[in-house]
């Protein structure tokens, strides 16, 4: 139920559609190109820290498992050098996370489910959107706990992948997509959010809700001030 985890940033490639040449065939060898590569990583990298350290250790050491994996072998330069290569890992996927908020919420604003203002940019760039999130992250991560931050984000990857799958099957026939790897799928994402929700503490899962609750009502207020219907 973690591994999902590890493939929650490969969305972030639909979101530079737009400026990829023939997005229909380099999106799929994209897609396809790097989940493969990374799925032999991991296997590879997994064998090899279970080679190098007993499990019990691995577990000790969960916050920096690979980095104490590699001091057997390379002693201390080995974990400085994966903690190093896990810095610039985090800074890569943090940079992918804000190019995509703030392209999301400029293309989201074009389609006008977002306020128009959010369509200006700013030195030539849709920045508005990634000040508000990265703002908005800030807020968040000064304010509740890891557990609860932690619960919202793979909660919130899982409510769209299962959305987004679950979509696919709907307009199967007419996007050309396979409805019996979309409906699978999707279930595969609502029972791993049901073991994440039941795993964690109530506070966390209160605090999921809300987020929750809170999403839907501001989708709604926003759809009512702007006159649009719910299922426009």
């Amino acid at each position: 139920m973690i591994i999902f985890l590890a493939y929650e940033g490969f969305e972030l490639i639909a979101n530079a559609a737009e400026d990829v040449t023939d997005p229909d065939r380099n999106l799929t060898r994209a897609y396809y190109g790097s989940v493969l590569f990374v799925i032999v990583l991991y296997v590879f990298v997994a064998i090899v820290a279970v080679g190098s350290l007993p499990v019990a250790q691995l577990v000790d050491a969960r916050d920096y498992a690979l980095a104490e994996a590699a001091r057997p072998a390379l002693g201390v330069v080995g974990f400085t050098m994966i903690g190093i290569a896990a810095m610039l890992s985090t800074a890569s996927a943090i940079n992918a996370t804000l190019y995509g908020s703030a392209r999301m919420t400029y293309i989201i604003a074009k389609s006008r489910e977002l306020p128009p203002r959010l369509e200006r940019p700013i030195w030539n760039q849709p920045l508005e959107g990634l000040l508000i999130t990265a703002g908005s992250c800030l807020l968040i991560a000064n304010v509740l706990d890891l557990g609860s931050i932690s619960t919202m984000g793979s909660a919130g990857f899982l409510i769209i992948f299962a959305a987004v799958n679950a979509a696919a099957a709907r307009t199967a026939r007419h996007r050309g997509a396979r409805s019996w790897i979309c409906v699978p799928a999707a279930a595969a994402c609502v029972g791993a959010l049901a073991a994440l929700v039941a795993k964690r503490s109530l506070g966390a899962s209160a605090v999921l809700a809300v987020m929750v609750v809170a999403s839907f009502g501001i989708e709604a207020a926003f759809r009512r001030i702007s006159g649009r219907p719910i299922l426009a």
